[in-house]
């Protein structure tokens, strides 16, 4: 029951750090749109220049790297949740199995299917792609382990 309620929690911490790291602590480019603020600075540039710059400009990979790392952390925010409520051990095992392979989806997203920007020195790739990698190899040896904790208890049974 104590196992259950600290492994629960702490792979909903990760899913909200994996959430939190490239929006907020460590977070990636911004959305082009987000670089200009208010109208009058519409107006101003207009005015200087005679064009309307609207913000358009080129959405970085690392803006939908931290998007879809948005939707996984909320996914392991939910399975752990059902892991909490869950008593049956078939259930935890089937979702800590889960678990492990979302973390290694969780990896594959900055580092071989979307990636970040190809810039070593922008701070997506100091920061936030480090941290995701690092919490992803965390929440996998996490989940392995209860997999053969659980496991091992099953077998008991």
């Amino acid at each position: 029951m104590k196992n259950r309620i600290i492994l629960s929690l702490f792979i909903m911490f990760l899913g909200l750090m994996i959430i939190l790291f490239p929006l907020y602590i460590l977070p990636v480019c911004p959305h082009p749109d987000t670089l200009i603020n208010t109208a009058n600075d519409i107006h101003n540039q207009f005015a200087n220049t005679g064009h309307s710059h609207t913000g358009a400009g080129k959405i970085m990979k690392c803006f939908w790297t931290a998007r879809a790392e948005l939707g996984i952390g909320a996914l392991i925010i939910a399975i752990g949740t059902l892991m909490l409520l869950s008593r049956t051990m078939f259930v935890r095992l089937g979702l800590s199995m889960a678990l492990a392979c979302i973390s290694l989806l969780t990896i594959a997203i900055p580092t071989v299917l979307i990636g970040v920007c190809s810039n070593e020195m922008m701070r997506c790739n100091m920061g936030a792609k480090p941290a995701l990698v690092l919490l992803s190899g965390v929440l996998f040896l996490v989940s392995l382990i209860n997999v053969f904790y659980l496991n091992k208890i099953v077998k008991k049974i």
